[in-house]
């Protein structure tokens, strides 16, 4: 083997000869398969090697949909339980309010702020309470 002129590249040996013959022709005319031309147009569904797998992809479609239906649904679950929580949050924080401004209404001193602006005439009895019992001598 000997070096070309630069001398990197071997050179091929003398007995060394490409083949020459007849050469196939090119398909010029013939469709070129699995194009991106097939695809878009539907033409590649139609080959009879694809055909075989028309249960296949009709499985695959069926749980592309059941997926599609099973994240929608649980999105939707999603925000009623957040508008939920909400909804609980502000009825829990009314019910603080209103049993705060009960408490508040129910103290003595406020009772008779709230009677004396009524004008209701009710005043407190100076007369502490009498038991009143049941005689055993009465009974028989």
């Amino acid at each position: 083997m000997g070096l070309s002129k630069n001398g990197r590249q071997s050179t091929a040996p003398k007995g060394d000869h490409k083949p020459t013959g007849a050469v196939k022709p090119s398909d010029i005319n013939r469709p070129k398969r699995g194009g991106t031309k097939d695809f878009f147009s539907g033409e590649l569904l139609y080959r009879p090697g694809i055909r075989r797998y028309y249960p296949f992809m009709l499985y695959c479609c069926l749980l592309i949909i059941l997926y599609m239906g099973y994240i929608f649904n649980a999105q939707r679950t999603l925000r009623e339980e957040i508008s939920s929580r909400l909804r609980l949050q502000q009825l829990r924080s009314e019910a603080l309010l209103l049993s705060s401004k009960r408490l508040n209404t129910v103290r003595y001193i406020n009772l008779e702020e709230e009677i004396k602006a009524r004008k209701i005439d009710i005043r407190q009895n100076t007369i502490p309470p009498v038991v009143i019992r049941k005689d055993e001598r009465s009974e028989r």
